[in-house]
């Protein structure tokens, strides 16, 4: 075998590489200028349906403000309404007089915001009765964060809550011994496939009246997980969150999950996470 044959093969061999590299990057760049001819945009939806945002433990109106705010500015919805809710339950409203805006979204704001759940739940449902009585809305999205996730997960539980469309849920406290402050620790349970092995007071709350959850609602689930821990969001673990899985999935219409993982997936920084505000405008007003 002389030196020549060698590099002849040598080059063969390069040639074959060379000529599948470039076989390969034809059809990557034929599958980004085709389009399919079943393939359509999703249209944005503009209806005059609410979505009302209800921050967690501890929360103000920073809490949805700036997400709101660049909603907004993105012309994706229009910030119409801030709901206060003073100490002793009564509402002042402050906003669109006629709540006619496209796709409107109302800001709820809690006085005392360390109250216990069910007095939220009870607020809650106030505003919901009052938006029903006052603008004649019969529908309505509910997003909720941390704590204010499970007020909206127990309000959906209440025999004489609103006609609820869609529900997002972010590090939503399933099964954590404290739906309210952090404990010294992140609760972690393992999540099976019949639910976690360790279940907490909330979620054998839920679970005892997961029947009684409407059916005919659309829920997206938003977790978030730092990097380098065991899979939590700082104050959440990310299990927690997805144990409502064993709930309401094949029981509501839709159930989907997210997790945000990294810096932006941080319990507090879910809802400044640009990321979180495409998922809320693809599940609410995508068709």
């Amino acid at each position: 075998m002389t030196m020549w044959y060698i590099i002849d093969q040598i080059l063969i061999a390069v040639g074959l590489v060379v000529f599948l590299l470039v076989l390969l990057a034809g059809l990557d760049f034929y599958k980004l200028i085709r389009v399919s001819a079943h393939w359509r945009p999703r249209a944005r939806l503009y209806t005059k349906q609410p979505t009302l945002f209800i921050h967690g433990y501890r929360g103000n109106r920073y809490s949805f403000g700036h997400l709101l705010g660049r909603l907004q500015k993105a012309g994706i919805a229009k910030k119409s309404m801030v709901i206060w809710v003073g100490r002793n339950g009564r509402l002042h409203v402050d906003g669109d007089a006629a709540l006619q805006a496209n796709n409107p979204t109302i800001q709820v704001l809690f006085a005392n915001n360390r109250a216990d759940v069910q007095d939220q739940v009870r607020w809650l449902a106030a505003i919901i009765e009052h938006l029903k009585e006052a603008y004649g809305v019969t529908q309505v999205n509910l997003v909720g964060h941390s704590m204010g996730a499970i007020t909206v997960l127990r309000y959906l539980l209440t025999s004489d809550h609103a006609v609820v469309d869609k529900v997002i849920l972010l590090a939503a406290p399933v099964n954590d011994p404290s739906i309210g402050p952090d404990t010294p620790l992140v609760f972690w349970s393992e999540l099976t496939s019949r639910g976690p092995v360790k279940r907490t007071r909330n979620y054998n709350y839920l679970a005892v009246r997961a029947k009684y959850f409407p059916t005919a609602i659309s829920v997206l689930n938003i977790a978030g997980e730092l990097l380098g821990t065991n899979r939590h969001d700082g104050s959440v673990a990310v299990d927690s969150s997805f144990a409502l899985r064993s709930l309401l999935k094949g029981h509501v219409c839709h159930y989907q999950e997210m997790l945000v993982r990294g810096p932006g997936g941080a319990h507090s920084m879910l809802h400044e996470n640009r990321l979180v505000d495409q998922a809320i405008d693809d599940f609410l007003w995508r068709d």
